[in-house]
């Protein structure tokens, strides 16, 4: 399984990349096995508040990630 996964904000600071490809010898794969790989990996993130989306649509925590699918990391959002 190939995943395209993106950072922003400070999430890219914290990971040191906008963006890269990471491969699975999982299949079956959810949003909170794939966030608990990733504070792992960049343990930093386990400090920070953030969601993730999946295919550009906002999903939760048990959602199944699919080969290819495109995950972002997506820091707190402030507004207006």
């Amino acid at each position: 399984m190939i995943l395209n996964i993106k950072y922003f904000g400070v999430l890219a600071e914290i990971t040191k990349k906008k963006e890269e490809q990471l491969v699975l010898d999982e299949s079956n794969v959810t949003v909170n096995s794939l966030k608990l790989k990733m504070e792992s990996a960049y343990q930093e993130l386990q400090k920070n508040n953030y969601s993730i989306a999946v295919n550009q649509a906002m999903v939760g925590m048990d959602t199944a990630i699919n080969d290819q699918d495109v995950i972002a990391f997506l820091p707190p959002f402030a507004g207006g």
